[in-house]
């Protein structure tokens, strides 16, 4: 394997700067505990596709395994490369003894040394690996990279080789194969968990990856068990997609060149009968790289009217709120995204993952699979073309989550992703509109009844509170409300005013931008809430930040910045006063600090809409003045410095 992180390339001789990259990858991806199975679990997997006696037949049989092993593999190599060619030998004569003799769709064991193997880091993924051995696929999922033959959009498997002396480092082997994993998930989007093999001279074991995690089997001994690693074999190269762990109700049908051409949607329709939609080939789908986590990916599609559509995939956690619920309780408002129909219950990763029941309490979670149909809207806030264009839509936003409010919903994460552009000419109120309530909260009154907490939402955009949430003790810890929100505005709209022209383009590069919107969004939480609480604090703020924007927006929204700022540092200076307020004893629970503030909530709305509303008025009589080139625009939905990490990929 070659890994890079960066500019870096580590080879296994640099092996202290290579696991210390290898255990940052493991703990932002997979958090700190990841479970090994039971010893049955590797062993009984793919029982159904082969019997005990055709096992037999064909080792009786095999000119690949004689004498109790098999014979191809080296019994002592002095590197793991020669493991490669022998092993793909192996894996191949497998598949042609039992794969089907007429078929749409092939799987073959290539090692990657002797094959170019494209890599493309995605989004803010910086992290780049290469397996040993892949299983290359042809077949309705999919489909070559661009420019070359072989890359993780059209391989079923991966598969890494290792001496046996190293076979029980499995931290790193972990690490290696979630990269690979990561990659399988964004290059095939329609997929549902991954799984690959390690093999030394001797033993192999499993590595599992799905929404709720990873898991991986105990070494077995792959001459002793031959049956077991010719079922692994099977399994990870079997042309069932769905037993292959692919979504098989997103189908592609391909072109000259093995691309894909046109593709097909099934799902549950708005009268609860079946139906096939199209897939917007012009439109890529949007997907969340992380490995871990909701997972969700949103396909463009069209009805049989030639209607688009929006459908969202994702994984939600057991006992969470279900945004369906939700959506049914919106449905109708101005400004906030319309459902369709949905589909739940899809997969469970409980159901890929065999007995779970003695693994530690926190170490798995179940996460189940939810599709929503949504009626489409235009592309991200973050591709406006005007002043007029992006100040419409953030007030009307800000609107639609005050309608939200009272519905006794709580939206949670404000960012550019999650604010639409609609279409040209829409009325006031439904300029702007709001998606993803899938974090939302539902909440009594202005506040819901969920603490405050850093790792929900969108780190570059959460409230100084939210931020602050790491720092204190569950005593202490206020409930999220609105006003976290409303600072979630002030902060997007800050981004969009240092990030990108009037007119959409993005500013060129600029030292003190990208080192602010980088501590914004650091991975530390303390880290962000310094930066911010500097930002709203610090009179040099203001000029400085103002020097930093494109200068037409400070003659069209420079009283509108300086009064939302004025706006955001009151509410968060006050909740910082307030606290540690009404605690008479240390360690028993503290009483609503914050009521006082909240209860000014209809005042607030107000408030920051004249704000918008003041500066609409002004936009006509400011002249913008886009002579100061900038970039072209992104054709992503999403920025540079979005952490909420989103990608979009080629068809």
């Amino acid at each position: 394997m070659t890994f890079s992180d960066d500019s870096l390339s580590f080879s296994t001789h640099h092996t202290e700067e290579r696991e210390d990259v290898l255990n940052r990858v493991l703990a932002q991806e997979l958090g700190a505990d990841t479970p090994l199975s039971n010893s049955d679990w590797a062993g009984s997997l793919y029982a159904e596709l082969v019997s005990e006696s055709a096992l037999e037949t064909y080792l009786q049989k095999s000119e690949v395994y004689e004498g109790r092993r098999w014979i191809n593999i080296p019994e002592d190599p002095s590197h793991r490369s020669e493991l490669n060619e022998p092993l793909c030998r192996v894996i191949n004569s497998v598949v042609q003894h039992f794969g089907p003799r007429k078929k749409k769709a092939s799987r073959e064991a290539v090692s990657v040394s002797a094959n170019s193997f494209k890599f493309e880091p995605i989004g803010s993924t910086k992290h780049s690996s290469s397996p040993d051995i892949v299983v290359k696929a042809s077949g309705p999922s999919f489909s070559p990279p661009k420019g070359a033959r072989l890359g993780f959009s059209n391989v079923a498997a991966c598969i890494d080789t290792r001496l046996e002396e190293d076979a029980n480092n499995v931290l790193n082997h972990l690490s290696e194969m979630a990269i690979y994993a990561k990659h399988m998930f964004i290059h095939q989007p329609n997929r549902l968990f991954v799984r690959s093999l390690l093999v030394t001279e001797k033993r192999a074991r499993l590595f599992h990856f799905d929404r709720s995690g990873a898991q991986y089997s105990h070494l077995f001994d792959i001459h002793d068990k031959p049956h077991a690693f010719i079922r692994l074999i099977l399994g990870l190269c079997t042309i069932n997609e769905r037993l292959l762990g692919l979504d098989d109700t997103i189908q592609w049908i391909k072109g000259p060149g093995g691309r894909r051409s046109r593709g097909t949607l099934r799902t549950i329709g708005p009268d609860n009968a079946i139906v096939t939609y199209d897939l917007d080939m012009d439109q890529i789908p949007f997907i969340r790289t992380n490995l871990c986590g909701r997972g969700t990916t949103c396909w463009i599609v069209k009805n049989a009217n030639g209607q688009r559509l929006v459908v969202k995939d994702y994984w939600v956690v057991d006992n969470r709120p279900s945004e369906v619920g939700l959506l049914g309780e919106v449905k109708g408002l101005r400004g906030v995204c319309q459902m369709v129909s949905f589909e739940d219950n899809r997969a469970r990763t409980k159901d890929f993952r065999g007995d779970t029941t003695a693994f530690k309490s926190d170490a798995f979670q179940n996460r189940t699979s939810v599709r929503i149909v949504m009626k489409a809207y235009s592309s991200s806030i973050e591709n406006f073309r005007s002043v007029e264009q992006v100040l419409a839509a953030l007030r009307d936003a800000i609107a639609a989550h005050k309608t939200l409010l009272s519905r006794n919903i709580i939206h949670r994460d404000i960012s550019p992703n999650n604010i639409l552009l609609s279409t040209y000419g829409a009325d006031k109120g439904d300029r702007g509109v709001l998606i993803d309530l899938d974090i939302a909260l539902k909440s009594k009154g202005p506040v819901s009844e969920t603490p405050v907490d850093c790792r929900m939402g969108t780190r570059m955009f959460q409230s100084i509170m939210v931020l602050k949430s790491c720092q204190l003790t569950p005593d202490y810890l206020p409930e999220h409300d609105y006003l976290d929100d409303l600072e979630s505005f002030f902060w997007l709209f800050t981004y969009i005013l240092l990030t990108y022209t009037p007119n959409g383009h993005r500013m060129p590069s600029d030292d003190y931008r990208e080192r602010l919107m980088s501590s914004w969004s650091h991975h530390d939480p303390t880290s962000a809430l310094l930066s911010k609480w500097a930002f709203l604090n610090s009179p040099s703020a203001i000029r400085e930040s103002q020097e930093a924007m494109h200068p037409s927006w400070r003659s069209a929204c420079s009283t509108l910045f300086l009064e939302f700022r004025e706006f955001a540092h009151e509410v968060s200076y006050e909740k910082e006063r307030l606290i540690y307020e009404g605690q008479e004893v240390l360690g028993t629970a503290a009483p609503d600090r914050f009521s006082s503030l909240r209860s000014n909530v209809d005042e607030h709305y107000r408030r920051v809409i004249r704000m918008f509303d003041a500066a609409l008025q002004n936009v006509p009589e400011v002249r913008v003045d886009e002579s100061v080139p900038g970039p072209p625009p992104l054709n992503s939905s999403t920025s540079q410095f979005s952490s909420s990490d989103i990608v979009a990929l080629d068809q």
